[in-house]
């Protein structure tokens, strides 16, 4: 069976991404830049998983959240574990556009949970929805405050 991690490493969280950018220097003009700056995605990326686990402490939903990286180097950024022991991953990207290469880590996670994965979510900066395959969406990470109305 898969190993969890909760740490990968070569990398770091900072729970506020905002701080983050200040201690690490990055300014305004170098995320509004196109591309932006590189560090946009682990800032982003910290946002996401900050915003998912203060939501699971108010959760009806008893939930676990996880990061995913086995010995083979798949990595998926995040994990929603329910009680039950269903799964749903999610990658999340700094992107403007979905692209199929985006959704390669999360169907590969599927094929590990059989009868556990329920879906796979790509979180981004893109404007709207795309549906990849049945269970492999593509959202903007705007759903986590707006909902889906």
């Amino acid at each position: 069976m898969p190993q969890r991690e909760r740490s990968a490493g070569r990398r770091s969280s900072f729970s506020d991404s905002g701080i983050a950018a200040r201690l690490s220097g990055i300014t305004v003009a170098a995320l509004e830049n196109v591309p932006p700056a590189p560090q946009l995605g682990g800032l982003f990326e910290g946002l996401i998983a900050s915003e998912l686990l203060a939501q699971s402490a108010w959760s009806r939903a008893d939930v676990k959240l996880w990061h995913f990286r086995d010995r083979n180097g798949l990595e998926v950024d995040l994990v929603v574990e329910r009680a039950d022991g269903a799964v749903l991953a999610i990658e999340v990207k700094s992107s403007s556009s979905y692209r199929g290469d985006q959704f390669t880590n999360l169907a590969k996670f599927a094929s590990l949970m059989p009868g556990r994965f329920v879906g796979g979510l790509v979180l981004g900066m893109a404007p709207s929805a795309y549906r990849y395959t049945d269970k492999l969406w593509g959202l903007p990470a705007s759903v986590l405050w707006t909902g889906f109305g």
